[in-house]
C-alpha cells in the first residue's frame, strides 16, 4: 500500500518555535542561579565575618543599592 499524502508539515504551531516560552525558561534559570549565588555570599560572609558584622555588610550593600536604583529612575 502506498500512501498518497501530498501535504506538506507546518511546525509553525511546535511549542519549541515559541521563543516566548524559552526566553522565561532561560529567566528562571538565571533568576534561580542568582538566588544560588546570593545565598552563598550571605553564608560566606556570615562564616567569614562573624554575625554582627555581616550584618553591617547586608545593610550597607542594601542601602547602596537602594542609591543605585533610585539613581536609574
Amino acid at each position: 500500500m502506498n500512501s498518497h499524502h501530498s501535504t506538506t508539515l507546518n511546525f509553525s504551531h511546535a511549542p519549541y518555535k515559541n521563543k516566548k516560552g524559552t526566553s522565561n525558561v532561560d529567566r528562571e534559570i538565571k533568576i534561580g542561579e542568582l538566588r544560588l549565588r546570593y545565598v552563598q555570599l550571605m553564608r560566606d560572609a556570615h562564616s567569614f565575618l562573624g554575625n554582627e558584622d555581616a550584618d553591617i555588610l547586608i545593610k550597607e550593600s542594601m542601602a547602596i543599592w537602594e542609591k543605585l536604583s533610585n539613581l536609574k529612575s
